[in-house]
Order: structure tokens, then C-alpha cells, then sequence
């Protein structure tokens, strides 16, 4: 057989298989990470790192204001119970009061100001939440299809696979080597198609001792390029 033409079906077999690979591994690559989801994960997990933060400054709130009512209720009591009579202690109880009243205002305006950051953030959380559901109702689908789209890949490549070692097994061992060496240094195209005179390769005008070569069947390489040639 035309070593031209076993190189050039062999190289049309690993131009597709080429391809197919790198159509595969784009799809493992899209199996491996969803980015609309993982951003909307990192986006609800934020959220809820900030309720969680909040919550907790929600707590510390409440928990002063406990403190400043624990002291303001018995100064209160004591202040109108009538029993301190002296003016000065009297004055110096209704300072107290009226600081610890002050207080607690200022806790209570706190608490009503991070009660209603809370509400926000929860109803944020919970419509991201409802976001990431419908993300992942979508990858679901999106991923059954590609893994059918990588199940026939991978047939699709055993295939050629299978078929290009045929073809291997019966190239003379120099010209595989010939071959290999080519495809490497010329991008994949280690063999040229000769059209109306022309290296397809380099798109250069073959001698006419190129052009008989190559019709005589034997192993030609182009003068110019070094690509086998193959006159179809």
C-alpha cells in the first residue's frame, strides 16, 4: 500500500482523536466544577456567616440591657418608694436613674436596629437558598448530559483507538518513526495532500522530481516543508 496514503489515514485518525480528547477533557473539566453553583454556595455561606454574626451581637445586646435592667429596677423602686429623703442622696439616686434609662434607650434602639438587619439577611438567606435549589435542580440535569456526551466520547475514541493500531501495525517501523517525528515538529500535520501541483503543507509548487516520486507510490517528503506527501 502507498506509505503516502497508510501515513495520511493515520493522521486523519489522530487529528480526530485529538480532537475528541480535548473535547473530553473539556468535559471533565465541566463535571469537576460548576461555577454558577459554587458561587452561589460561597454566597449563601457568606450570608450566613454574617446572620451568624449578627445573631450573636443580638445576644450580647440582650444580655447588656439584662445587666443595665438588673440595676435600673431596684434604683427605680427605690427612688419612688419614698424612702431616701436626705436632697442630696435623693439627687444623686435620680441621676443613676435617669443614666441607666439612658442606657437601656440606647440598648433598646440596638437591639430594634440589628433585629431588623437580621430579618433582612434572613430573607436574603432564604431566597438564596431557593436560588442554590434551582441551581442544582439544573446541574443535575446538565450533569446527566454531559456525562452521556462522555460516555460516547470515550467509545468514540476506543473506537479510533482501535483503529488506528491497525493501521500502525502495518507501516513500516521507519516511516511510524518518520511520522511521529513530523507530527510533533509540524503541529499535529505530519503529512500534506499534493493539490493541482501544490504541497496542501506549505502551499508550495513541487519539482516536477517531487510530482513523479509521489505518483510512482513510494514514500516522498516535500523539499520544502519535510511533510510526507500524499497524492490522493
Amino acid at each position: 500500500m502507498n506509505p503516502g496514503k497508510q501515513l495520511y489515514d493515520l493522521q486523519e485518525i489522530d487529528l480526530e482523536l485529538d480532537k475528541k480528547g480535548a473535547m473530553l477533557l473539556h468535559l471533565e473539566s465541566q463535571l469537576s466544577h460548576n461555577q454558577p453553583l459554587a458561587e452561589a454556595k460561597a454566597h449563601l455561606e457568606s450570608k450566613q456567616k454574617q446572620l451568624a454574626e449578627m445573631q450573636t451581637k443580638e445576644r450580647e445586646i440582650e444580655w447588656a440591657m439584662e445587666d443595665l435592667l438588673a440595676k435600673f429596677k431596684p434604683l427605680q423602686e427605690k427612688l419612688y418608694a419614698g424612702s431616701v429623703k436626705n436632697p442630696k442622696e435623693l439627687s444623686s439616686l435620680q441621676q443613676q436613674v435617669e443614666q441607666l434609662k439612658g442606657q437601656v434607650s440606647q440598648e433598646e434602639d440596638k437591639a430594634l436596629g440589628i433585629m431588623g438587619q437580621v430579618e433582612t439577611v434572613q430573607r436574603e438567606i432564604a431566597a438564596q437558598s431557593a436560588e442554590m435549589r434551582r441551581l442544582e435542580e439544573e446541574w443535575q440535569k446538565e450533569r446527566e448530559r454531559l456525562l452521556a456526551e462522555q460516555a460516547e466520547l470515550t467509545l468514540a475514541i476506543d473506537a479510533l483507538g482501535k483503529r488506528r493500531n491497525e493501521i500502525a501495525a502495518i507501516v513500516e517501523l521507519a516511516h511510524l518513526d518518520l511520522y511521529e517525528a513530523l507530527r510533533v515538529k509540524r503541529q499535529g500535520y505530519a503529512v500534506a495532500r499534493i493539490e493541482q501541483g501544490r504541497c496542501q503543507g506549505c502551499r508550495i509548487t513541487l519539482s516536477t522530481s517531487e510530482m513523479t516520486r509521489a505518483r510512482v507510490g513510494g514514500l516522498v517528503q516535500c523539499d520544502s516543508c519535510s511533510r510526507v506527501l500524499y497524492l490522493g
